[in-house]
């Protein structure tokens, strides 16, 4: 699954929590063509993303997969985050990499650290800090803040609730 990535990449919270991974940005193309789309770039001017050109981004990057003969599983919208499963095939392959990479990785990085508050990190460091009794601010960061401030080892808490 792709929904933290960006999040975990950014060093937000341990990767083990929620055991995403993916693989590191490739250029898609030779090195006589852009690196991203140019579809990606123009979304990436504004400096903030708009749930249209996260969206845009994400279907060409589904529809790169399916020209190279691979459908995404379950795509669907949870958590302010698209969300589905990549075909191990799409994976070995590097049709996988190059689709993301080129159509949908930069637009989509940026689209979830604006959204971290929301995503599902949040909401399992937000459980764990009401498991132990304390109640959650808004901020996700600040809640991991809160976490360290109470010696809150994140793997003693559940993961749903």
């Amino acid at each position: 699954m792709r929904t933290l990535r960006a999040v975990l990449m950014a060093g937000l919270l341990v990767g083990s929590l929620v055991g995403c991974s993916g693989p590191a940005a490739v250029s898609a193309h030779s090195t006589d063509e852009p690196s991203i789309s140019r579809q990606q770039k123009e979304a990436l001017k504004g400096g903030v993303i708009t749930w249209d050109e996260y969206q845009t981004a994400f279907k060409a990057y589904q529809a790169c997969l399916s020209k190279k003969g691979f459908q995404l599983v379950d795509p669907h919208f949870k958590n302010d985050l698209m969300d589905f499963g990549v075909p191990a095939a799409a994976v070995d392959s590097g049709a996988d990499d190059k689709c993301y990479s080129y159509n949908w990785a930069q637009v989509d990085q940026a689209w979830q650290i604006a959204h971290e508050d929301t995503s599902e990190s949040a909401q399992i460091v937000a459980n764990c800090l009401r498991a132990k009794g304390i109640t959650p601010v808004e901020k996700y960061t600040d809640n991991l803040e809160l976490l360290k401030h109470n010696g809150i080892d994140v793997g003693d808490c559940p993961t749903v609730g």
